[in-house]
């Protein structure tokens, strides 16, 4: 007879505990392990906050300053991606397994999947730049935030921007959140994964926002620290992120 393998296709629980109160815990876990394994979280904060710097310097010298602030909201779709080195080792200090990854195969689909998202969603932000502003060229940054805040068709395109942004940011959300997480510990297919982790967020409905909007501000918080504030933030929500997985899927936050 076959294995049974319905397990592994089993669906999160829906939460009745109080959002806020649940998304707490699952931040201090995330921050127990970042102080137990300090120099690998650093490491990684370090190596984010440094690929950050490349990417909008990148940016700066290719006279695509613009592009600055569409390109930060796709990065937010690959953060699940990145982390994946830190659910490892919250499952590692957790006991369930070594540092194997379940379904490799199946990460690089999932990744696939995001990065066309994320490269969606910039050329969709370059076709609105047109939209509003034509060719016009913007000589940096600075310039281009004064631009956008100071200018009717600036303001028009933070709006209308921020709304369809808010829906690519809303789907890549959704099925990213939990599937990273659990292609590293089941072993299924990757658009099985993507549902199950959108079945999630939509039962769990004001849970996840309120996830979503903790994530937002942290992430905002590193951007106006020029990143600084990604070296110790960006593991602590990897490291979250996997107990909020364990949660949901497990049972149980085995690392609480």
């Amino acid at each position: 007879m076959p294995a049974d393998t319905s397990h592994l296709y089993r669906k999160a629980r829906i939460v009745t505990e109080q959002p806020l109160q649940v998304v707490r815990s699952w931040l201090a876990a995330g921050l127990a392990d970042f102080k137990a394994h300090l120099p690998v979280s650093l490491a990684y904060g370090f190596g984010f906050m440094v690929l950050g710097w490349v990417v909008v310097l990148g940016l700066q010298v290719s006279g695509l300053s613009w592009m600055i602030l569409p390109a930060t909201a796709g990065a937010m779709l690959l953060g699940p991606l990145v982390a994946v080195g830190l659910y490892r080792i919250s499952r590692r200090a957790q006991g369930q397994g070594g540092s194997g990854v379940a379904a490799p195969g199946q990460i690089t689909l999932v990744s696939i999947v995001m990065m066309t998202l994320a490269l969606l969603w910039i050329r969709v932000a370059t076709l609105l730049f047109a939209v509003f502003f034509g060719l016009r060229p913007f000589a940096g940054f600075l310039e281009s935030l004064s631009t956008l805040l100071e200018t009717a068709e600036g303001i028009a395109l933070v709006l209308v921007g921020s709304l369809v942004g808010g829906l690519f940011a809303a789907l890549g959300f959704a099925i990213s959140v939990f599937s990273f997480p659990m292609l590293l510990n089941r072993d299924i297919d990757g658009f099985s994964a993507m549902g199950l982790s959108f079945n999630a967020t939509t039962q769990n409905f004001w849970l996840m926002i309120t996830w979503a909007v903790v994530v937002t501000i942290l992430v905002a918080l590193c951007v106006a620290t020029g990143l600084l504030a990604a070296i110790p933030v960006f593991p602590i929500l990897g490291y979250a992120t996997w107990h909020a997985y364990c949660d949901l899927f497990e049972g149980a936050d085995h690392g609480a």
